[in-house]
């Protein structure tokens, strides 16, 4: 029985770290578009450093769009590509997603001045 206050600890931690910023504001979700179309973004790398197994994938970006999500108060950046060869439509965490600065790849939620926890500093892939 005390592997029940270890197991909810874990659940408590893992859970700092996921969807941080799946949702947005409506100002949060034009102000990430706005910054992917000035800033002429073709490639971003999905990745969530703080996730077991998850491997760096680079997309080749052919559109980038934000809809409402099924709360009406809240908005979510959907990235339609290909990565590896094979089309993606997905809504995706701005934590997890990396764009080019220099070169090295950077959180894109950091980038944009979010409040987020990318679990990693810049890298180059």
């Amino acid at each position: 029985m005390k592997l029940t206050p270890l197991f909810f600890s874990l659940i408590f931690i893992t859970s700092l770290y996921s969807d941080q910023l799946q949702w947005l504001t409506l100002e949060q979700a034009k102000k990430t578009i706005e910054y992917l179309n000035e800033n002429d973004v073709k490639e971003v790398v999905l990745w969530c450093a703080c996730c077991d197994n998850d491997v760096k994938q680079k997309v080749v970006v052919e559109k980038f769009y934000y809809r409402q999500t099924e709360n009406p108060a809240y908005y979510e950046i959907v990235i339609e590509g290909t990565s590896t060869g094979a089309p993606l439509n997905k809504a995706v965490d701005l934590a997890y997603v990396h764009v080019k600065r220099g070169s090295k790849w950077r959180c894109l939620g950091k980038e944009l001045k979010f409040e987020c926890n990318p679990c990693t500093k810049p890298f180059k892939f």
